[in-house]
């Protein structure tokens, strides 16, 4: 999980305001972290998944009308969060 992170990571290096590149590899981290849901402790997923969540967030934040496909995926990562949270508790 942590290769998913380090990649967008990576890509926010090289374009911090986001790209289409960013939004597909955002988009290939919420269906990584979906597929994968059941397979990793609810807590580890939680944390990896805030973490991705917290890298894109700037992006959205700097640009009134950034992309809306990183911001639907910003949207499936809050979701992602909130089913996480439930069982973290």
């Amino acid at each position: 999980m942590p290769a998913v992170r380090e990649t967008l990571h990576l890509a926010l290096l090289a374009d911090p305001m986001g790209s289409v590149g960013t939004a597909e590899l955002a988009g290939a981290a919420v269906g990584q972290y979906a597929l994968n849901y059941s397979k990793h402790p609810p807590q580890v997923l939680f944390n990896e998944v805030r973490e991705v969540r917290q890298l894109l967030a700037p992006v959205v934040q700097a640009e009134p009308g950034a992309s809306v496909d990183i911001q639907r995926q910003v949207g499936w990562l809050s979701a992602l969060l909130g089913n996480l949270a439930f069982w973290t508790i």
